[in-house]
């Protein structure tokens, strides 16, 4: 994976941006710049596998198991939407707990 001209581009105007709405503000900028770290490095990369009650708009639901594979269970960061400044770790390791225990008790009921 690697950043082209238009992230590049997008990552300028949000620096461009957000100085013209503190200036507005009345702060001063001490400084800005445009660069941004390879994917991985600052951020918490989450998504792609939504958690919800409605399989047409999820993919998960609220034990991490697939609406569509029932002995699928995804449980990572994938199930979010997004995320904010947080580091999400304890949240997935929660959200797992919960998965792990639901998956134990669907086994040994034999519905999975």
């Amino acid at each position: 994976m690697k950043d082209g001209d238009n992230e590049r581009n997008m990552a300028k105007d949000a620096a461009n941006s957000i100085e013209e709405l503190f200036h507005a503000a009345g702060y001063d900028i001490i400084s800005k710049t445009p660069n941004f770290y390879p994917p991985g490095y600052s951020i918490h990369e989450v998504g792609t596998a939504r958690m919800g009650d409605n399989p047409k708009t999820s993919v998960l639901n609220k034990y991490s198991q697939s609406h569509d594979i029932k002995n699928l269970f995804v449980v990572d960061g994938s199930s979010f939407v997004t995320c904010g400044w947080q580091n999400p770790t304890m949240t997935i390791l929660a959200l797992s707990m919960r998965a792990s225990e639901y998956l134990a008790d669907q086994m040994k009921k034999r519905n999975i």
